[in-house]
């Protein structure tokens, strides 16, 4: 710990040289705890503290009988401000011991948990699915595949072995670092996996395979996750797939991290090659991140730190068989910050994209949606739509589910569930919105975008169709106006798009994925026609 940057007063970052003679001042412990509040709120209900560090960020360090003392005066301020802290690591500066802690907001049974979006991606036959089994858990797998039975969503998947939906798998993580959904004895149902939880993973396990590239895409566009895992098995090595999933996650600007799996039955040579090739690919022009292999709690802590920026890409070399790496890996999870993503304030008109749409019995049409804006209620009426003529209806919420447990409103930046009062299945499609009644929707069949192609084996000209993702949307469009003659690999442009079969509700300033066979293309859309 040979630098710091100076203390600011804004973050959830905080320096003390010493708080060893505070704990018989009162009042200062009073200051002392709403200040650690103000950093609570700052995180979201994690903050950093660092002992023996000055405000300009020098590490002075402290002698072991201060750092005892300022870490007691510190779990005093913790209590009285509602919180808990434990070291994460220590080290030694110029005179002394530091120490690092992290101090997390204690759980209040009334309130969710923070929610942090994982999309997994990586090649078909990496370990995605049986990964996320395992830190569901805490069991190993079995070497054939077993832990990958707690993540798959339908039987073909079981026998296949190869994931083609989108499945959903939360983790929860409670005040003291435990994961809730490891308990074997008492196992928690989803009610308690909430309460119990101050900060949940929600992974979503997308298909590796090329067949079912249309739903990967669907995941990362639709879906919204704060970061991606891009994993790749070390005995096969970094394969197209891999290439393309991580070209997405690139061009959707998702921070992401990289596991190697399978590290316990590959060659050494294999390994070291594959850990070459990822550093390679990774550092190529267009690209540029920065590789960080992790390997102890000093670099953990540093990769949680700097994944946010979408420069760092942390790199871990895990066995779902062994358990090598596994700590590293659970320990980087639980200390990832909350992003602030994109989406609106709770005051503003409610929107909600639909993703998914189910009939269950007894209750009727549901619908699975990811809140950008606004909030709803449950018996509230809310409008749905565009339907094939550009309208939208009024409809009755019924009910509202936050991972599979009832509440009575939402909140910006997660998924729900909705079940709709009185309204069929086959009316409603992926890509539909719900609005607040007082909003006045409309569709389009066009749209302009500004547009950089990301490869295509040819030209693209006017007349050109391909398939384009807008958050939930996916529909064909055809390209009906091109500032340019033709494009190739690596053109920018301004094109009209005009959708093929219906109307849809976008908005300016979202971005957009067009795909065709192995083109692929970004853009952001700019201007709404008619």
């Amino acid at each position: 710990m040979k630098y710091l940057p100076p203390e600011s007063e804004s973050g959830n970052i905080e320096y003390k040289l010493t708080l060893s003679d505070k704990l018989e001042n009162r009042e200062r412990i009073e200051e002392l705890a709403s200040q650690m509040r103000y950093r609570l709120f700052e995180g979201n209900g994690e903050a950093i503290y660092y002992i023996g560090v000055t405000d300009d960020g020098i590490p002075m360090g402290l002698p072991s009988d201060k750092l005892q003392k300022s870490l007691d005066v510190l779990q005093t301020v913790a209590k009285l401000a509602g919180a808990t802290c434990r070291i994460l690591r220590e080290a030694e500066g110029k005179e002394g011991t530091i120490a690092e802690i992290y101090v997390v907001r204690s759980k209040n049974p009334d309130e969710l948990p923070n929610d942090i979006r994982i999309a997994s991606t990586g090649n078909v036959d990496a370990g995605k699915s049986t990964l996320i089994g395992v830190l569901l858990k805490g069991k190993l797998d079995d070497g054939r595949g077993a832990a990958r039975t707690n993540v798959v969503r339908y039987l073909h998947e079981l026998e296949s072995g190869r994931t083609s939906s989108v499945s959903v798998t939360v983790i929860g993580y409670d005040e003291n670092g435990q994961i809730v959904t490891q308990d074997e004895v008492h196992p928690p149902t989803d009610l308690e996996i909430l309460e119990r939880s101050v900060k949940t993973i929600t992974f979503f396990d997308l298909a590796g395979h090329e067949r079912y590239l249309k739903t990967t895409v669907f995941g990362l566009t639709g879906l919204q996750p704060d970061f991606g895992m891009l994993v790749v098995a070390a005995n096969q090595g970094v394969l197209q797939m891999t290439k393309e999933h991580l070209g997405l996650l690139i061009a959707l600007r998702i921070p992401f991290f990289v596991v190697l799996t399978k590290v316990d039955m590959t060659p050494t040579k294999v390994a070291e090659k594959t850990m070459e090739d990822v550093r390679k690919i990774l550092k190529i022009p267009g690209i540029s991140k920065i590789p960080m292999l992790v390997e102890g709690q000093d670099d953990v802590v540093l990769a949680a730190r700097n994944i946010s920026s979408g420069n760092v890409v942390p790199v871990f070399q895990v066995s779902n068989s062994s358990g090598q790496g596994m700590e590293n890996l659970t320990n980087f999870l639980r200390l990832l910050p909350v992003r602030e993503t994109e989406v609106g304030k709770t005051d503003d008109p409610f929107k909600a994209y639909i993703d998914d749409i189910f009939n269950v019995s007894g209750v009727g049409t549901v619908v699975t949606a990811m809140v950008y804006s606004g909030t709803v209620n449950q018996n509230d009426h809310v409008l749905i739509g565009p339907f094939s003529d550009g309208s939208f209806k009024e409809v009755r919420i019924k009910s509202i589910h936050y991972k599979r447990v009832p509440t009575k409103t939402t909140r910006p930046g997660r998924n729900y569930t909705f079940a709709l009062a009185k309204f069929k299945k086959s009316d409603v499609r992926k890509g539909m919105i719900l609005l607040g009644k007082e909003d006045k929707p409309g569709s389009v069949y066009r749209f302009e975008a500004e547009v950089y192609v990301l490869y295509h084996s040819t030209t693209i000209r006017v007349g050109y169709s391909p398939v384009v993702h807008i958050k939930s949307i996916r529909q064909s469009a055809k390209i009906i106006e091109l500032d340019k003659k033709y494009l190739r690999t690596g053109d920018r442009a301004k094109i009209t798009f005009e959708f093929l079969y219906r109307p849809e509700y976008i908005q300016e300033g979202s971005r957009i994925v067009f795909r065709e066979g192995r083109t692929r293309g970004i853009g952001i859309v700019t201007k709404l026609l008619e």
